[in-house]
């Protein structure tokens, strides 16, 4: 694309500086010769033409020297303003070219040096014209004297000139908009079909991407079945422990199933998962009453990085409840929400966990303790524990990582 830009630009400018150059030299030529011409002539004034020719001769010398065409357009059009204001404040005619050279510099300055030099040259020249019209050109008019046939010749050869020249700066101007239009068309092309390419590796990306969740849940589902058949064999005191294991691997399978089922691979669809997680804690643990779910999920974006050590995080924290909270709860209830932090909306977020149980005694300091310990850390967060005849309650301070 900035190569595309470039070819533009480049383009761009070589019209204008061939626009400059060629005129200097075309009214450098021209302009000597009308100069000439009307050195003899009693109703024309050869010296706007001298002043013209001095003003094409400088230009040249100035954009030989520097190369700047910006700097010649700008020195030109200022000249030329004056030239023509000179032209029509000064000299008593009938001024039926002037205003034709005055279109022809508006004309340059604004395809030169743009609207920014362009109108306030428009307004000046046209400020001159409405007062010469105002006040000087009925007192021309009648000064002026008939005109010979040498007159008519300096008319057709100096509107020849300005018939040139705005056919010239109007047939640069139409290559310069056709040259864009086609820039245009072809960089639009060029667009159009990077972004088809762009489309078809993305989606043949997503499609990778969740063969490869899908893969990793399988070979976690593979693990599951290992451990349990290692836990069979194990007494029931040291199965507990596979079985615990074997619930941590299952949080994290359900993760990658959740990402290739989902229909965006950018969003995950953390209450959803964390509904199937609970059912599926439930189906390995005894409780005589199904304890009641509330989510509340505020976070529209989680990080990729921070759903594996937040499920993690989540699994312990009701292993915990379904272990130790309910062991004679009437209504057992789970609470977990998830808020943007109101400080820090787009890094971080408040994970509140509760529960309505009476824990066994001692029974947070365990292994999974640890785990939400070091899960918090990995999320560059904190967290408060307060625990009461009425339940438990975790609150956490956690980054979003991205």
């Amino acid at each position: 694309m900035d190569k595309l830009n470039t070819n533009w630009l480049e383009f761009h400018e070589k019209m204008k500086f061939r626009l400059v150059l060629h005129l200097l030299y075309f009214f450098a030529v021209l302009m000597s010769i009308v100069t000439v011409v009307n050195l003899s002539n009693e109703h024309f004034s050869a010296t706007p033409n001298f002043f013209a020719v001095g003003m094409c001769v400088l230009g040249l010398v100035v954009i030989y020297i520097t190369k700047n065409y910006r700097l010649v357009g700008a020195i030109c059009s200022i000249l030329t303003f004056g030239i023509v204001s000179g032209a029509f404040l000064f000299l008593k005619a009938t001024h039926y070219l002037t205003p034709m050279w005055m279109i022809v510099n508006i004309m340059f300055t604004f395809f030169v040096l743009g609207k920014k030099w362009g109108i306030p040259i428009l307004i000046a020249h046209f400020l001159v014209l409405f007062y010469y019209l105002s006040y000087l050109h009925e007192e021309n008019i009648v000064s002026v004297k008939s005109f010979s046939g040498n007159d008519v010749t300096t008319f057709i050869l100096e509107y020849s000139i300005v018939g040139f020249a705005i056919a010239y700066i109007l047939n640069l101007y139409v290559l310069t908009t056709n040259y864009s239009r086609i820039e245009l068309i072809e960089n639009n092309q060029k667009l159009s079909n990077q972004n088809k390419l762009i489309s078809k590796q993305n989606s043949e990306m997503e499609v990778m991407l969740r063969e490869i969740h899908h893969r990793v849940k399988n070979n976690l589902q593979i693990i599951t079945s290992l451990l349990r058949l290692q836990a069979n064999n194990m007494s029931e005191e040291h199965g507990g422990s596979y079985q615990e294991a074997i619930d941590r691997v299952t949080a994290m399978a359900i993760i990658h199933e959740k990402m290739y089922q989902s229909g965006s691979l950018s969003k995950f669809d953390l209450e959803k998962y964390l509904k199937s997680l609970v059912n599926s804690l439930l189906l390995n643990y005894s409780i005589s009453k199904k304890p009641e779910l509330i989510i509340d999920v505020a976070v529209e974006d989680m990080k990729s990085k921070s759903i594996v050590p937040l499920a993690l995080l989540i699994n312990e924290l009701l292993l915990n409840s379904l272990k130790h909270a309910f062991p004679d709860q009437e209504n057992p209830t789970i609470s977990i929400s998830l808020s943007e932090n109101e400080e820090h909306r787009s890094n971080r977020f408040v994970l509140i966990y509760s529960d309505n149980g009476s824990w066994v005694e001692d029974s947070i300091a365990s292994f999974g303790t640890e785990i939400i310990q070091a899960m918090s850390e990995q999320l560059e967060g904190t967290f408060t524990l307060e625990t009461s005849p009425l339940g438990t309650k975790y609150v956490f301070d956690l980054a979003n990582l991205s």
